[in-house]
Formats: C-alpha cells, sequence, structure tokens
C-alpha cells in the first residue's frame, strides 16, 4: 500500500481543560524540531466534558493545517472513579460493583482507567493517518532539538523506537502468582511515552486479526499484556523482531539510579529525558494527569522558557 511521506504524530490529549497546554507545548515542539520533515498532528481528545474540551481545542489548533482534532473517549464513563487532588487527578482503582472487570487478556494484568482510555484514542490516532511513519507521544511531552529526526533512520533496523524500557520487575507483585511474569529485567514491556515505527507494522498487526480471534480487545493499542501499549512489545517478541530503547534518565524503586537527572535540560522533578548520539531529544514530564496546578504551572513556565530560548 502506497503511503504519503512524513510522520503521523498521534496524542491522546487527555488531561482536560485547565491542562490543555501540555499539548500546546508538545505541538509547538513538534513543528519546531520536525520543520524538516512532512507531518501531520493528531490530537485525540479523550473528555471529561466534550464541547467545553473540543471548542478549547479547536480554538488553540484549529488553524494549525497539519493538525487534526479527532473526537476521543469519554473519561466519565460509568463506573470510574476519580480522586482529585490539588488540580491532579488519578484513578480511584477500586471500579463501582456494575463495572465490568478490566483484565489483560494476554498477561491476566489489571487494567487502569486511564491506560483504558488512553488505548482507545491511541488507536483512534493511528488509524486515522495515512503517512510512512507513526509516532504515538504521552500528552506530556516534548521534543527538544531537531536532532530527534534522526530517529527514523533506527528503523531501518529495528521495528519500533521507545522512549523506556520498564523491567519485569514493575508487573511481578501482582503477575507472578498467575504466572504470567518472572520478574526479570527482560521480562518487562517498552513504554510508549514516545512509541516511533512505520506504519507497516500496524499493517501487520492489523492483518493477524487478534480482535476477532479473541487474543487482543482493541487494536491496534490496547493493555492486554503489561500495561498500556505493551502489545507492541508483546507482539514484537511473537516474531522475533528487535526494537531499540532510547538512552534515559528515568529512576524509580525498580532500576538504578543512573544519575542521568543531573544532565537535565529542564528543572522539572521527576521528569524523564531521552538521548540519542549522546544529544539529548526528549524529555517526557511524567504523571502529568496527577500533577497538581503548581506543578503544571511550572511545567509550563520551563517548557515555554526552553521553547523559546532553543
Amino acid at each position: 500500500m502506497n503511503r504519503k511521506n512524513g510522520v503521523d504524530f498521534v496524542i491522546a490529549s487527555c488531561y482536560g481543560a485547565d491542562k490543555i497546554d501540555f499539548t500546546r507545548f508538545n505541538v509547538e515542539s513538534i513543528n519546531k524540531y520536525w520543520k524538516s520533515v512532512e507531518h501531520t498532528i493528531y490530537l485525540v481528545v479523550n473528555y471529561f466534558d466534550k464541547e467545553l474540551e473540543m471548542k478549547l481545542h479547536e480554538e488553540l489548533f484549529g488553524d494549525n493545517d497539519n493538525v487534526v482534532i479527532l473526537e476521543g473517549v469519554d473519561q466519565t464513563l460509568k463506573g470510574t472513579r476519580f480522586i482529585w487532588s490539588h488540580g491532579g487527578f488519578t484513578y480511584d482503582p477500586k471500579l463501582s460493583p456494575d463495572t465490568p472487570a478490566r483484565q489483560g487478556l494476554i498477561d491476566g494484568c489489571m487494567i487502569g482507567a486511564g491506560g483504558y482510555y488512553g488505548s482507545g484514542a491511541l488507536s483512534l490516532g493511528v488509524l486515522a493517518g495515512d503517512r510512512e511513519y507513526v509516532c504515538v507521544l504521552d500528552n506530556d511531552t516534548i521534543f527538544l532539538n531537531s536532532h530527534a529526526t534522526e530517529l527514523l533512520k533506527l528503523l531501518d533496523k529495528y521495528k519500533f523506537v521507545s522512549n523506556r524500557w520498564c523491567p519485569g520487575s514493575v508487573f511481578e507483585h501482582y503477575l507472578m502468582a498467575k504466572g504470567t511474569c518472572d520478574g526479570t529485567p527482560e521480562d518487562g514491556m517498552a513504554r510508549i511515552m514516545l512509541m516511533l515505527c512505520k506504519r507497516e507494522l500496524y499493517d501487520e498487526i492489523e492483518s493477524e486479526n487478534y480482535v476477532e480471534r479473541g487474543i487482543w480487545k482493541t487494536s491496534p493499542y490496547n493493555c492486554d499484556y503489561r500495561d498500556i501499549g505493551g502489545n507492541m512489545t508483546w507482539y514484537a517478541k511473537q516474531k522475533g523482531y528487535d526494537w531499540f530503547i532510547l538512552k534515559n534518565s528515568y529512576r524509580d524503586r525498580f532500576r538504578p539510579d543512573n544519575g542521568l537527572w543531573k544532565e537535565h535540560l529542564l528543572d522539572f522533578p521527576k521528569g524523564e529525558q531521552a538521548w540519542l548520539d549522546e544529544i539529548p531529544i526528549f524529555f517526557h514530564a511524567t504523571q502529568g494527569g496527577s500533577r497538581g496546578m503548581m506543578e503544571f504551572n511550572k511545567w509550563c513556565l520551563e517548557a515555554k522558557k526552553y521553547l523559546d530560548n532553543n
């Protein structure tokens, strides 16, 4: 199948009206640092207030010829509970009794509402595009310079590029009992805060008819293995494909502190930076939805300062 040149970027804009600037700075960074590559940006609006949030996205991005705004998923579906604090939110893991259990079909992982809604949005965005390459991005991310376009060259050798690997120990506490995770570093997943691949990989995945065969619940994205987007890693493992994980500064209790956070270009606590060829190219705020408004405002100041001066 013939595809248009360039990259389709897919972003689930999902943090509500008050945090739309996460999306604004993300889009600004793409247009600034990927201007040498033809591209379209698909913003899939997962909403709490559909009329308000769709209107805000149209007002902010409607004049951008390369931005396509799509209606996403209602994040207030019956049974979803929220815990709000200081302008941030998380999804209560205790679903109401009338909500069907959300459990991954492949490994039995428990699916959080954020991942459940997010995978629906990403599937909508990926399938709407028609360019040769597809780059899925978290809402709370920005690119740091034009060297990011060199990522495309990696796809001549690797099936996909990811910002970070999560080891099996992240998931072992509830999957070892099921016998579906051994807790080793290798038995984890590639994260999709940045997930770049050729569109032909999605075409290949769709041809497997996994949904029709009862292996996945939705396609091409779902939460049926490990977490949102883990099915990309599962598929690559099934086929024996190689992938590429960027050098990054992420730190938590599941991996040693590599000290790379000391080299962050943005002064933002607990953020994650990624490098290609020892050049910083990508920054992820992390936990964008659950961060309170003070942290959100700090992100906006840091992102604006960086994009204005670089």
